[in-house]
């Protein structure tokens, strides 16, 4: 295949890829190794994390050689000298970091980098772009011609989130379910203790459910227990976390909540369910109470988020012994 054969076949596959290519010249790259050898910089990744602004300064200095249409497309923009604003733009604002790692992958040596980054579009919009940036053989010294390629995996990333998000929530009254609940308090506990803040944690459970099941089957048991779990999520603030501990109980993590200020929050809750009137086959007309335990942070009995459950566990049940529809703090 003659040469001219060989380019006009590279400008046809450069052009009508389905993904967006950019040549760049990134000689300013070199540039900041020089400078940073002048400096005799030993630690490139420890200075350039401390330092981005420099490397966002840098980058002003890239030049686009080339850009195919799926780029101009991807950027939003109509002409090639735009493109390059647009990419500018990016790097420097909502991939900020992604930049700086990926001069400082570079300037390590490697010839490839690879991340994702999100940004809002004209739009108004979001999307999810993967990119790639790679070296060719023989220009690692110079940077003069550096591929990136951009990939929009907003479909993607936005079927991720969703799978993660049912993977953390109970399939029957999607709240948080009981592993993401247990992995919340812990982390929230960690948060408390390090910044010295107040934590209650809140154990509610169903006086009576099994009643429920056992007289109008489990199916209305579950449209019960769905019904409760959005009563209670509806009577908490936005700030708190509530899960299905499992079964009939229930786990409300409160923040920078003390246990007295908790307690008025599952009085609140008992006063709802004590005007809440329940029916089935609109025959049957029914209340439903509930035993609250309540245990906070910090105290000299908590050392890890266990003991807090254990605490407000015991505490339900001291609701429960003391004739059930009560609210006990541990």
């Amino acid at each position: 295949m003659s040469k001219s054969a060989v380019n006009e076949r590279y400008r046809f596959l450069f052009q009508e890829s389905p993904v967006a290519i950019l040549e760049m010249d990134y000689s300013c790259v070199g540039e900041l190794a020089r400078q940073l050898q002048r400096q005799t910089v030993t630690n490139v990744r420890q200075y350039l994390t401390e330092h981005p602004n420099l490397v966002k300064k840098m980058f002003q200095g890239i030049r686009l050689k080339n850009a195919n249409a799926e780029a101009m497309t991807l950027l939003g923009v109509k002409h090639k000298g735009k493109a390059l604003t647009a990419l500018v733009t990016i790097f420097t604002s909502s991939a900020a970091d992604l930049l700086v790692e990926q001069v400082i992958s570079l300037l390590e040596g490697k010839s490839a980098f690879s991340g994702e980054f999100r940004f809002r579009t004209g739009r108004k919009a979001y999307q999810d772009i993967a990119v790639k940036v790679a070296v060719p053989a023989g220009r690692k010294k110079r940077y003069e011609s550096v591929l990136i390629t951009l990939q929009d995996i907003s479909t993607w990333k936005r079927l991720e989130r969703q799978l993660r998000k049912r993977a953390q929530l109970d399939g029957l009254t999607k709240l948080l379910n009981h592993n993401t609940i247990m992995q919340r308090l812990n982390e929230e506990l960690i948060r408390a203790k390090r910044y010295g803040l107040s934590l209650s944690c809140m154990m509610i459970d169903m006086d009576h459910f099994k009643v429920i099941n056992d007289k109008f089957g489990h199916p209305r048991g579950d449209q019960v227990l769905k019904r409760v779990a959005t009563m209670i999520k509806n009577c908490v603030r936005t700030v708190d976390l509530v899960g299905r501990y499992g079964g009939d109980e229930f786990l409300i993590i409160m923040p920078e909540t003390k246990p007295i200020n908790a307690r008025y929050a599952a009085m609140r809750i008992q006063n709802l369910f004590s005007s809440k009137i329940f029916h089935y086959q609109r025959i049957i007309s029914f209340h439903i109470s509930l035993s609250i335990g309540i245990t906070g942070y910090p105290s000299k009995r908590i050392k890890d988020f266990q003991d807090l459950i254990a605490m407000a566990d015991r505490a339900m049940y001291q609701a429960k012994k003391s004739g059930r529809n009560r609210i006990a703090v541990n």
